[in-house]
């Protein structure tokens, strides 16, 4: 009985959509919210550089409507498994070494000019690239690409009518965009993964690699390219649960 009743509690978790304070726990855990608020600078500044930003007058709801897309498509049950995930050593340690990461580009360089005289083992630097596979999703980032770029379409027209005709296709300029994402989290990791052992390399490379963290980076991702492409269209992304307690 015990386990049919543990069973149908476990159903019901994957069932049910994940809660606002789950979503904030998550958030909090990962500072995944530090990406959210990086996404606003940017509408802020294309919005001051537009000539006419009546429709776009507010970006203010953006962590709001993010939060509430993650709530849509993540269970309870997933993200109670994301938030063990995060607790665990090696996550709890690369947050913060994210979290705390600040190197300037005389830095860095510095470092990339070090690797040359001494390079790194082949096995870490393979333990790198697969995270940065995951960490930097090519479709995702190409379509995050696109939609920054609509805006300029209208200038160019013809453009826009060849990359309708060629949606699956990367131009020249979309390839080096993702390439260059792509660099820079890798250098971006290389340097900030020498306070780890091969061993504990190994262990956050599982961690990333597992499905749920996959499917967190998916959701996010998504969840920034739709409040990308609606600013784009001119629509200022509004929070539904304001209008979901008045119908109360």
């Amino acid at each position: 009985m015990k386990k049919i009743l543990v069973l149908f509690i476990l159903t019901l978790q994957t069932l049910f959509s994940a809660t606002s304070k789950e979503i904030l726990d998550y958030l909090s855990l990962s500072h995944s919210e530090e990406e959210v608020l990086g996404i606003e600078q940017v509408f802020n500044s294309m919005r001051q550089s537009q000539e006419n930003n009546e429709s776009n007058a507010s970006t203010t709801q953006v962590s709001i409507v993010y939060q509430e897309y993650l709530e849509e498509h993540i269970s309870s049950h997933e993200i109670n498994k994301l938030l063990a995930l995060y607790r665990t050593p090696i996550m709890n340690r690369y947050v913060a070494e994210v979290e705390n990461f600040n190197i300037t580009q005389d830095d860095m360089n510095a470092f990339l000019a070090s690797l040359k005289e001494e390079p790194l083992l082949s096995e870490r630097e393979e333990i790198v690239n697969h995270i940065v596979q995951v960490l930097v999703n090519e479709a995702l980032q190409l379509n995050f690409y696109r939609s920054m770029m609509q805006r300029y379409t209208d200038k160019n027209s013809s453009s826009q009518s060849n990359n309708e005709k060629n949606e699956t296709k990367m131009t020249t300029k979309e390839k080096g965009y993702i390439n260059a994402m792509k660099i820079s989290s890798k250098n971006k990791l290389l340097y900030g993964s020498q306070v780890f052992s091969l061993e504990e390399m190994n262990e956050l490379k599982d961690a990333i690699d597992s499905s749920i963290f996959k499917k967190i980076k998916r959701v996010e991702n998504e969840a920034l390219v739709q409040i990308m492409n609606d600013f784009i269209r001119g629509i200022v992304s509004e929070p539904k649960r304001p209008k979901e307690k008045k119908n109360k």
